[in-house]
């Protein structure tokens, strides 16, 4: 990723895991669904939003990642 080649564990989490989010648990996936803020984009080229991740040590709940919309999200068909 640009910029992040020399960069601290602590601007990592700063910049990319320490950002405000909803989380919603239902009976099938961990929902996580993300603020707008100014390096969303980057998560957003990770390829990882809108889709199920599998999570083994859940016992079958799956991750999902999203952007906040201000209304419940639904999974995509």
């Amino acid at each position: 990723m640009h910029g992040y080649a020399d960069a601290q564990a602590r601007q990592i989490f700063r910049d990319l895991i320490d950002m405000p989010a909803d989380v919603t648990v239902s009976d099938k996936e961990v929902e996580v669904s993300f603020h707008r803020r100014a390096h969303l984009p980057i998560l957003l080229a990770s390829d990882l939003m809108e889709k199920r991740i599998a999570v083994p040590w859940w016992n079958g709940l799956s991750l999902r990642l999203t952007t906040y919309d201000g209304r419940q999200n639904t999974p995509p068909t």
